[in-house]
C-alpha cells in the first residue's frame, strides 16, 4: 500500500503538470495557436467542474469538500489535451474562412485595385539561390507580398561562407539577388522572425510557417513541392512555370537556329531554342557552328521538358523566269553580214 506521503508527492505532481507544461511549452516554442487551445481546454474543464460541484457537494463527510477540487485536477489536463489534439482541425476551419474572406474581398474590390488580389508567398532558400526570383519581380508578374523566414536566411549565410567554392559563390549571388528584391517597390518583402524548433529541418520549418500564415509556398525543390502537395499547401514552383511559358512548336513549323554540338545518333545535331528547348536535327553532325534551317516533325514531352525532332529545311526551288537563255551559237539572221 502507498504511504501517504507517496500520494500526496502524486497528488501534487498531478495538480502542478498544467503549470509545467505550460512552462515547458513556453521554453519549447509554442506556437500562439497551442496556447490558446490549451487555455480554451483547462476554461472548459473548469466550467464542467463547476456545474458538477452542487452535485459533488452532496457527498457525505470530507469527501464533499475535497471532490470538486478533485474532479478538477482530472478534467483540467484531460481538457488541455483533447483541445491541443484539436488543432489541425481548428487550423483547418480557420484556413477556410480566410479563403472565403479572400474571395469576398476580391469579388468586391473596386476596378483597378490589386487589393484584394494580393496573396502572400513564403521563399525557400533554393528559391533565393535558383537566381530567377528576382528577374520575376521585376517583371511585375508576381502579385504577392514575399515573406523570408529567418531561418532562411540563416541558412543562406551558411552556404555562402562555405568552404566549397560553388556554394559560396551561389551563396553570395543569393543574398545579393535578395538585396534586389527587397529594393523592388512592386512587392513588400518582410522577414519573419519565427522559429519551430520541433521542426527537424529548414524544409519542415518552412511548411510550417507557409501552413501558419496560410501563404503560399515560392520554392524550385521538386521534394519540397511533393511534399507540401501531400499536405494540402497551394505551391508557386519556378521550375514550372518556366516549363509553362516554353515556346509551343508544333510539327510542320519551321525554325532557324544554330547547331551547337553532335547528337548521340549518328548524322544528328542539336540545337537549342532561346528558351533552352533542345533540338534534336537529323542529318546535321556535320553543321555545328552553324545556323540552318529546319521543320519540326515531332514534339516529346519529357520529365526535363519538351524536346524538338527536327530534319533540315529543303532549300526553296529557283525561281523560273519563263524564258530561256540565249544560246550563243544562235542562228545568224538572213542578210545579216557573215
Amino acid at each position: 500500500m502507498h504511504s501517504p506521503h507517496g500520494a500526496a508527492a502524486s497528488l501534487t505532481r498531478l495538480v502542478l503538470w498544467p503549470i509545467n507544461l505550460f512552462r515547458r511549452g513556453v521554453r519549447l516554442g509554442l506556437s500562439t495557436l497551442e496556447i490558446l487551445l490549451a487555455a480554451l481546454g483547462a476554461v472548459a474543464a473548469l466550467v464542467v467542474t463547476a456545474l458538477l460541484t452542487p452535485a459533488l457537494n452532496q457527498l457525505p463527510g470530507a469527501a464533499g469538500d475535497f471532490a470538486p477540487i478533485g474532479v478538477a485536477i482530472l478534467l483540467v489536463p484531460t481538457g488541455m489535451a483533447v483541445a491541443l489534439g484539436r488543432r489541425p482541425e481548428v487550423e483547418r476551419f480557420f484556413r477556410g474562412v480566410r479563403e472565403r474572406t479572400d474571395t469576398v474581398t476580391g469579388a468586391i474590390a473596386p476596378a483597378g485595385s490589386t487589393h484584394g488580389a494580393r496573396s502572400t508567398a513564403v521563399v525557400d532558400t533554393s528559391a533565393i539561390i535558383d537566381g530567377r526570383l528576382a528577374d520575376i519581380v521585376e517583371s511585375g508578374f508576381l502579385l504577392a507580398d514575399l515573406v523570408v523566414p529567418r531561418f532562411v536566411l540563416d541558412e543562406l549565410r551558411r552556404v555562402a561562407d562555405s568552404s566549397d567554392p560553388l556554394k559560396r559563390r551561389r551563396g553570395r549571388h543569393g543574398l545579393e539577388l535578395l538585396s534586389r528584391i527587397q529594393a523592388d517597390t512592386s512587392v513588400h518583402t518582410v522577414i519573419d522572425e519565427r522559429d519551430f524548433p520541433e521542426a527537424p529541418d529548414v524544409d519542415a520549418k518552412v511548411l510550417a510557417l507557409t501552413r501558419d500564415l496560410g501563404a503560399v509556398l515560392l520554392t524550385t525543390d521538386f521534394n519540397l513541392t511533393r511534399v507540401a502537395g501531400v499536405e494540402d499547401l497551394p505551391v508557386l514552383n519556378i521550375n514550372a512555370l518556366a516549363q509553362a511559358v516554353r515556346t509551343v512548336a508544333l510539327p510542320g513549323e519551321r525554325l532557324r537556329l544554330a547547331i551547337h554540338q553532335v547528337g548521340r545518333e549518328r548524322r544528328q545535331g542539336v540545337g537549342f531554342l532561346a528558351d533552352g528547348t533542345m533540338v534534336v536535327v537529323e542529318e546535321a553532325r556535320d553543321l555545328v557552328g552553324r545556323e540552318v534551317d529546319v521543320e519540326v516533325q515531332r514534339v516529346i514531352q519529357t520529365a526535363a521538358g519538351r524536346m524538338l525532332f527536327a530534319e533540315l529545311r529543303p532549300p526553296d526551288p529557283e525561281p523560273d523566269d519563263g524564258e530561256a537563255a540565249p544560246a550563243s551559237d544562235a542562228e545568224t539572221p538572213a542578210g545579216a553580214p557573215s
